[in-house]
C-alpha cells in the first residue's frame, strides 16, 4: 500500500509534457491585406494539449490576440487575419503559446509585389 502511494504522489508531482511550436509559416498577401499563419505543433490530444494564443503585432504593436480552447488538428494550427495598415517594409511579428508550456516567434517584413511587366 505504502508503495502505490508513493507511486501515484511521484506521478502528481510530475509536470504536464509541454513543448513550443515547432514553427511558424507566415505569409502576407499585400494586395488582399491577408496574412496566413501556420503553426506547427505536432499533439497527441489537440484537445487537451494545443495551441491557446495567437499575438500579431504590427511595427511592434500589437493588433490581434486571439485565444483558441483546442487546435484545429493533431498537427498544426491555422489562422487568417486581415492586416489593413501594413506597408511595404513593415515588420509582422507573430507570437504562438502552447497551453501547457512554451511558445515560438515568428517575423516576416512585408514586400509588395509588383505586376511584371512582359515585352516582346
Amino acid at each position: 500500500m505504502k508503495v502505490f502511494f508513493v507511486a501515484v504522489m511521484i506521478f502528481m508531482a510530475m509536470p504536464l509534457t509541454g513543448h513550443p511550436p515547432k514553427n511558424i509559416e507566415l505569409d502576407y498577401d499585400a494586395e488582399a491585406g491577408i496574412l496566413s499563419i501556420e503553426i506547427a505543433h505536432s499533439v497527441n490530444d489537440p484537445l487537451k494539449h494545443f495551441i491557446n494564443k495567437v499575438v500579431v503585432e504590427v511595427n511592434g504593436k500589437k493588433h490581434v490576440e486571439q485565444y483558441f480552447k483546442k487546435q484545429a488538428d493533431g498537427e498544426n494550427q491555422r489562422a487568417l487575419y486581415k492586416i489593413i495598415d501594413a506597408e511595404e517594409g513593415s515588420s509582422l511579428t507573430v507570437i504562438a503559446y502552447c497551453n501547457i508550456s512554451g511558445r515560438r516567434k515568428a517575423d516576416l517584413e512585408v514586400t509588395l509585389k509588383k505586376d511584371e511587366v512582359i515585352e516582346d
